[in-house]
C-alpha cells in the first residue's frame, strides 16, 4: 500500500533557531557576501561554540549517508572533505585566521563545504547583525521615544525625564520577547533575535517577516521577486535611555513595497505594546531625528546626554569646560594661558638660529580678522560639529513658518498687497513619499485663518553632505556664514533632524517639544 501524502496547513508557531535556507537562497548569499574575511571566520568560531550548537550544526563525516559511498567517490576532487568533530572546525578556522588568504576562500568553504546542507536563521541573523557592527552606517535609523500614556486617573505630567522610578518600563528579555510573539503570531510569522553587543552600550532586536501562513523550511526556502517578500526589521536600544533607534530597512537604498513596509508598521506598533501592562500603557513618540550613523545617534539620542545640549551648550554637556554649569563666569585665562605657553616654546633653545640649527618658526600667518571667525564658531558650536568626530548627521531640512515681511513704500507706508497675494500650488509632478515637512490639514487652516494679516510662504532649507554642521562651522570660519547672525538651529543645538522655524525658533514638525 503506497503512503499517503503528508500535507501541512497554518499554524501559529513562530519560526525556531534552527530552520535552515538553502546555500543559494539570495538572502544567505548576498548576506555572508558582503562580510570580510576576519568576520566571516569570527562567525563560524561563533556558530561552533558549545551554546550555538543546536542550531548551527555543520555537515560532519557521520551525517554522510553510507548508501551513497559509491557516487560520492565519483564527485570531483575539489570537494572539501567532511570533519569528524567540531573540535576539529573550530582548529581549522583557527589555522585560517592565523595565515593570509581572500575572503572567497572561507566563504566558499562556509557554503560548499562544512555548511552545505543549509545555513539555519540563527546563523543568517547573526550574520546580518555582524555586518551592521562592521559598518555602523550601512542603515537609516529613526530615533523614537518610549513615552508612557496617561490615563484619566492620573495627572497629565510633561514629556520631560524626570526622577520618577516609573517613567521607564523594566527590560527583561525574555517577558519582552514572549510578549511581542503573542502580539505578532496571529497577524505573522517571524524569527526573533535579541541580542546585547559588548562593544556598544546597545542592544539590537533583528525581527525577520514572513508574510507566509506557514513557518516551515520548505516555504522560507521559495524565493520570489516581490519587493515584498520576507524581509529583517532592526531595533536599537541604547543602555539607559528612553529612545528606540528603528530602522525599516536590511539594507540601504532597499525599496520596500506597500504590503511590506505595512507589515514593518505592524511589528513597530507592537514594539510598547510588548512593554505595557495593566497599570502602564506606552508609546513609540517621534523625536523628528534621523542618521545613518549610530554614534550620532547615541550623542543626541543616548543614554544620559538626550537633553539636546548641541551647538555651543555642548561644552557642558561632554564635561569639556572645567566652571559649573550653573556659575559659569566669562574668564581669559585659557587665553592667557595659552599666550604663555606658546611664548614659553618659542624662547627654548633649539628655536634659536645659528649654523646647522633650524631657523625661527614663521609666525602664525592668521590676520585678525580669521582668528575673529574662528572664536565666533568656537563660541557658537562649542565642541561639537567637527569635522572627524564620528557624529555627522548626512540632512537636516527646516520649513519657514514666518510671515513674509511687508515692503516699505517710497512715504514710509507699507504695501498691502503682499497680504492678498494667494500661495502658489505647490509642484506636484515629481513622485514619491510625501516630505515630513509638508503642511498638515491644521497647519494649513491655521495660515488660511492668518492670510489676512500676513502671507507665509512655503519654503523648505535642506543641507545635505556627510557632516551637515561641520560643514556649516567651516563656512562660519571661512567668511561665507556669518556666525554672529546665524540663527541657532543652523547650530544643530535643536537635537532635531527636521523641524519647522517659527519667530527664529525652531519646533517639532508636529508641534512637539524638541529633544525628547
Amino acid at each position: 500500500m503506497a503512503p499517503t501524502a503528508s500535507t501541512t496547513g497554518p499554524d501559529f508557531k513562530n519560526i525556531p533557531h534552527s530552520h535552515k535556507l538553502p546555500v543559494t537562497h539570495r538572502e544567505v548569499v548576498r548576506t555572508l557576501s558582503k562580510l570580510s574575511r576576519p568576520s566571516l571566520i569570527s562567525l563560524a568560531l561563533q556558530w561552533l561554540s558549545k551554546k550555538n550548537r543546536d542550531f548551527c550544526r555543520p555537515f560532519l563525516f557521520g551525517d554522510e549517508d553510507p548508501n551513497l559511498e559509491d557516487e560520492l567517490e565519483d564527485e570531483e576532487e575539489g570537494e572539501y572533505d567532511a570533519a569528524h568533530s567540531f573540535e576539529e572546525l573550530q582548529e581549522t578556522y583557527k589555522e585560517l585566521a592565523a595565515r593570509k588568504g581572500g575572503k572567497k576562500e572561507v566563504l566558499d568553504r562556509i557554503l560548499e563545504g562544512d555548511w552545505r546542507t543549509g545555513i539555519s536563521m540563527y546563523q543568517l541573523a547573526t550574520a546580518e547583525i555582524q555586518h551592521l557592527l562592521d559598518h555602523p552606517t550601512a542603515l537609516r535609523w529613526t530615533a523614537k521615544r518610549l513615552a508612557r500614556i496617561p490615563n484619566s486617573k492620573s495627572a497629565v505630567q510633561d514629556m520631560e525625564v524626570t526622577n520618577d522610578s516609573e517613567h521607564l518600563p523594566r527590560f527583561q528579555a525574555q517577558t519582552f520577547m514572549m510578549n511581542l510573539a503573542k502580539e505578532l503570531t496571529p497577524l505573522m510569522k517571524a524569527h526573533y533575535l535579541i541580542t546585547r553587543i559588548k562593544t556598544i552600550p546597545i542592544t539590537i532586536l533583528r525581527v525577520y517577516i514572513h508574510d507566509s501562513p506557514y513557518s516551515t523550511e520548505a516555504s522560507l526556502a521559495t524565493t520570489t521577486s516581490s519587493r515584498d517578500s520576507a524581509k529583517a526589521v532592526f531595533f536599537v536600544w541604547p543602555n539607559g535611555s528612553p529612545f528606540v533607534y528603528v530602522s525599516l530597512a536590511t539594507h540601504l537604498g532597499q525599496v520596500v513595497g506597500d504590503n511590506g513596509r505595512h507589515l514593518r508598521n505592524v511589528v513597530q506598533q507592537a514594539i510598547p505594546k510588548a512593554f505595557s501592562r495593566p497599570s502602564a500603557r506606552y508609546q513609540l513618540a517621534s523625536t523628528n531625528f534621523t542618521a545613518r550613523s549610530l554614534s550620532a545617534l547615541l550623542a543626541y539620542r543616548g543614554p544620559g546626554k538626550s537633553n539636546a545640549a548641541a551647538g555651543g551648550w555642548s561644552i557642558f554637556a561632554d564635561h569639556s569646560f572645567s566652571q559649573n554649569a550653573l556659575d559659569f563666569i566669562t574668564t581669559q585665562k585659557s587665553a592667557a594661558l595659552d599666550k604663555s605657553t606658546a611664548g614659553k616654546e618659542g624662547a627654548t633653545p633649539g628655536t634659536k638660529p645659528g649654523p646647522g640649527r633650524p631657523k625661527r618658526q614663521l609666525e602664525d600667518s592668521e590676520t585678525p580678522e580669521v582668528k575673529r571667525r574662528k572664536e565666533v564658531a568656537e563660541g557658537r558650536f562649542g565642541s561639537s560639529a567637527k569635522a572627524n568626530d564620528g557624529r555627522g548627521i548626512e540632512r537636516f531640512e527646516v520649513r519657514i513658518d514666518d510671515p513674509f515681511p511687508a515692503l516699505p513704500s517710497r512715504n514710509g507706508h507699507q504695501f498691502e498687497e503682499t497680504s492678498e497675494l494667494d500661495p502658489q500650488p505647490a509642484i506636484r509632478s515629481r513622485r514619491g513619499r510625501p516630505s515630513p515637512l509638508n503642511r498638515t490639514a491644521t497647519e494649513a487652516a491655521e495660515n488660511d485663518d492668518n492670510a489676512m494679516n500676513s502671507w507665509v510662504p512655503d519654503v523648505k532649507v535642506v543641507f545635505t553632505g556627510q557632516h551637515v554642521f561641520a560643514g556649516i562651522r567651516e563656512l562660519v570660519e571661512q567668511g561665507v556664514i556669518d556666525g554672529e547672525k546665524m540663527p541657532g538651529w543652523m547650530t544643530g543645538e535643536a537635537g532635531v533632524t527636521t523641524g519647522s522655524v517659527r519667530n527664529g525658533r525652531i519646533r517639532g514638525k508636529k508641534g512637539g517639544v524638541l529633544g525628547l
